[in-house]
């Protein structure tokens, strides 16, 4: 595009009898250089919002500077629908909820107790799933509000280790756990087993493994907040499917064409932006340019 725009000026710069310092070619250019990055630039600004927002692994200093992103608290309006002020940069109103959910989130990451976030997190689960945002939320929330019980049946099975130098064979052995504890979030049975340290096979039930049903190797709560998992390598391509926006995704061992509520390696795509797109992984948001 620039080779072309720059062609064209000089063609027609031959036709004109060139000032004598050569000034008024240098301004026309300079114009139309300006004019390009008046075009250029609030394109890049609509991609770079939300990949700023959502990013993909999140880091101690992208907690700051998103939480800086989010710091005007949505207000809604007298019925309690957000109104188009509620949602920073412009975005969508239907984006509202993961906008919540992505302070939340920071939240986690930046050390709060989960006595100061699992009530909120609670209520991603409550609402009917009637979009692929709502549906996806209340899946990526019952992964820390199972990660904030793992921490409450730790603390059952470290009392246990101090009082008997072991962890129990079963949590049965611990007694009657609280109710709150007795279902993992998606009312499966907790997966346990005491296990023996890799290379000590003798010293037995000195180490276990917990997790809800349908994640047995969630990590825990400290451990997910350390190390967040790497970004998917995809090449992303916009499609179309019956007249409606998809996406081309490229793995290294899968290709799919997608719209939102599909899924692919495990991530949940919930809504395709401009030169953007919002996915949902196991246990965080975060958004992909293309």
């Amino acid at each position: 595009m620039n080779t072309g725009f720059t062609h064209d000026v000089i063609a027609k710069s031959k036709k004109r009898k060139p000032a004598a310092s050569g000034a008024p070619f240098r301004v026309r250019q300079a114009a139309g250089a300006v004019a390009l990055l008046v075009l250029v630039l609030p394109l890049s600004a609509r991609a770079a919002a939300p990949l700023e927002i959502w990013p993909a692994v999140p880091a101690a200093g992208d907690v700051e500077q998103v939480s800086r992103l989010l710091s005007q608290p949505p207000t809604g309006s007298r019925d309690g629908r957000p109104t188009s002020g509620d949602v920073p940069n412009e975005l969508p109103r239907q984006l509202l909820p993961a906008v919540s959910f992505q302070k939340l989130f920071l939240k986690i990451l930046a050390g709060a107790k989960p006595s100061d976030w699992r009530t909120e997190m609670e209520a991603f689960c409550d609402p009917p799933a009637d979009s692929p945002i709502t549906a996806a939320l209340g899946e990526v929330a019952r992964a820390w509000i199972a990660r904030a019980q793992m921490e409450e049946i730790d603390a059952l099975l470290r009392g246990y280790y101090r009082r008997n130098v072991r962890f129990p064979a079963t949590l049965a052995e611990l007694g009657q756990l609280p109710t709150s504890l007795h279902k993992d979030p998606w009312g499966g049975t907790w997966r346990y087993s005491a296990i023996a340290p890799q290379g000590f096979s003798k010293l037995a039930g000195q180490r276990y493994q917990l997790g809800p049903a349908c994640l047995p190797k969630l990590a825990p709560l400290s451990e997910a907040i350390r190390s967040r998992p790497p970004p998917h390598g995809w090449i992303i391509t916009p499609r179309e499917v019956n007249g409606k926006p998809a996406l081309e995704f490229r793995a290294t061992k899968v290709t799919a064409v997608i719209q939102p509520g599909g899924s692919i390696e495990g991530c949940v795509l919930l809504f395709i932006g401009d030169r953007w797109a919002l996915m949902a992984g196991p246990d965080q948001l975060f958004a992909v340019g293309f």
